[in-house]
């Protein structure tokens, strides 16, 4: 189904890979804060939870690999929201640390039914 791009929001991603070019890596210790994500809990108070980089990154590796087979070259899909620990670790971070591609969904699946 067709849809209306918003000029300056929405980009065509066959169009922007056109114009880019490579970016080498960063190198960082193992204790750098790969994000921090703020919650509320329980208390409604916001707390910002640092995770760090290689902490992070080995269990992701690990978990992508032994328990969700997930390798090179595979698509994954993670039915979470982007901002919860669950979508950043398994949506954005696993696939990227596999070579693996990720079905990004925004919103909650609605057909056949939500229920």
């Amino acid at each position: 189904m067709p849809c209306e791009f918003t000029e300056g929001v929405d980009y065509d991603y066959e169009e922007c890979m056109k114009t880019s070019k490579p970016a080498d890596c960063t190198w960082v210790n193992a204790d750098h804060p790969l994000y921090i994500l703020y919650t509320s809990g329980t208390t409604g108070t916001p707390k910002g939870i640092v995770r760090d980089t290689g902490g992070t990154c080995v269990a992701l590796h690990f978990t992508m690999k032994h328990i969700m087979g997930i390798g090179a070259g595979d698509s994954y899909f993670a039915g979470s929201d982007i901002g919860w620990v669950v979508g950043h670790s398994f949506i954005v971070y696993g696939p990227l640390l596999m070579g693996a591609s990720t079905v990004l969904y925004e919103g909650k699946p609605h057909l056949p039914d939500a229920g």
